[in-house]
């Protein structure tokens, strides 16, 4: 009793006249804040909805700031007028403007999973200016910060031991399950993944390649070169999960494994065998490759699925899963797919390319409903995962979106009337989706 009444006291200082002018004092002397704002020129609104009892009796609907290159101009109770004035409007719940003042959460990743909205300004901006975002919330007055893990340390690695012999099977002692979901994958993929890369016409392609700008053909070799490593990553950084999903005799898992691991292994094929026939020159295709890119690719893909060699413990698989099928296909992959619809579909490009973009996504969609599966079991069976599962997204998150900068940042004028704000609202889109249908965040 005596802690609940702590805790409503010290929520009814939240929002008052006093932590208002408290946070105003704060961040007018914040040097922290005067560095990573310095570029930051924006009038804000920070949007309470529906509004606590403290804004109420203000007659607010939130908090305007005028920010000007590091320095707060103004920060005061916001009234319905200054929607209008306000260049950015961000909208949360009162338990969300909580957390992300008593944990001191990072608003721009906030607004990445769909817990923070963003009702008005750029997106791009706005994860452009992360950290100077972070630092103005970080200067809110906050009481009695309550301590979170911020990782889950398992006392043990749970390494299951390679099997020397079978003591039973499963198919002669219980049978298979085909009502399961990983069975009903597998038939799909039996239906709808038989396809053969080298069967594909590139006779259009090569006559379409000629006509193409060097802007658009720089742009297009520019994405394919992000999908051929790609395509390459995820076939040779498989096979730990699949050994791992093997080892604990869930057989229909790994039946349904075996078509996802020779799906990819085809898509890197589609792609060899698109710029071989394709293109006139093979172009350096890794300058491409630039540091987040590499970051996710090279390290942290392979990183997180050769960790179950020696760690088959929960939390590695559902990292190794949320790094692959959360972050790797459902994010980035499908924010490609898109990409390529929209330069190639609404201008009638390169068919034999449309063709197996299309078939690729087909196959990625079963990868992504198994990886939601496993995770969803997972974190079913292991609750303590929840927290630091959600950490582990959150900075891939990061470095996905730092990603689609990364593609962007050479063109001044990008071929196709691409647009980055458009990518990356589908692309957390794409990420809210998928977190949605776990039920986490």
């Amino acid at each position: 009793m005596w802690f609940t009444k702590k805790k409503e006291a010290r929520s009814k200082k939240y929002f008052s006249d006093e932590w208002v002018r408290e946070w105003k004092g704060a961040l007018e002397k914040s040097e922290h804040y005067k560095v990573k704002g310095k570029d930051w020129n924006a009038s804000v609104l920070l949007r309470m909805e529906p509004p606590s009892t403290a804004l109420k009796k203000a007659e607010s609907i939130g908090f305007y700031l005028d920010l000007q290159y590091g320095e707060c101009h103004d920060l005061r109770y916001a009234k319905k007028a200054d929607k209008d004035l306000a260049e950015v409007i961000l909208k949360a719940d009162e338990a969300t403007w909580l957390k992300l003042i008593e944990q001191k959460k990072d608003p721009a990743m906030m607004i990445l999973k769909g817990s923070l909205k963003l009702e008005k300004g750029s997106l791009v901006m706005l994860t452009n200016q992360k950290e100077a975002a972070k630092a103005l919330l970080q200067t809110a007055p906050s009481y009695g910060k309550e301590e979170l893990d911020e990782e889950y340390i398992s006392e043990t690695v749970d390494k299951i031991p390679a099997r020397k012999e079978h003591t039973s099977f499963n198919t002669t002692k219980r049978g298979l399950n085909f009502e399961s979901f990983p069975m009903k994958l597998f038939q799909k993929a039996k239906q709808f993944g038989i396809w053969d890369p080298s069967a594909i016409n590139f006779e259009k392609d090569r006559e379409d390649w000629k006509k193409l700008s060097e802007e658009e053909k720089t742009i297009i070799i520019h994405l394919s070169s992000l999908f051929m490593a790609g395509e390459e990553a995820v076939t040779l950084d498989l096979l730990p999960l699949i050994q791992t999903i093997s080892k604990e005799g869930r057989l229909e898992e790994e039946i349904f494994l075996t078509s996802f691991l020779w799906e990819e292994a085809k898509h890197t094929e589609f792609f060899s065998r698109f710029v071989n026939e394709v293109f006139v020159e093979r172009p350096d295709f890794e300058h491409f490759h630039k540091p987040f890119y590499k970051k996710l690719f090279y390290r942290q893909l392979p990183e997180d699925l050769n960790r179950l060699y020696t760690d088959s413990s929960p939390m590695a698989q559902l990292k190794a899963s949320g790094t692959y099928n959360m972050i790797v296909e459902g994010t980035l992959a499908e924010t490609g797919y898109e990409a390529y619809h929209k330069m190639l579909k609404e201008n009638d490009l390169l068919h034999g390319l449309q063709d197996g973009i299309i078939k690729l996504k087909q196959d990625e969609s079963r990868h992504i409903a198994y990886g939601l599966y496993l995770i969803n079991r997972l974190l079913d069976d292991n609750p303590d995962c929840k927290e630091p599962f959600e950490k582990h997204l959150e900075e891939l998150l990061d470095d996905a979106t730092n990603v689609i900068h990364e593609i962007f940042e050479p063109y001044d004028v990008v071929p196709f009337g691409l647009e980055k704000e458009w990518f990356l609202n589908y692309a957390i889109k794409q990420f809210q989706q998928r977190i949605d249908k776990l039920g986490i965040y």
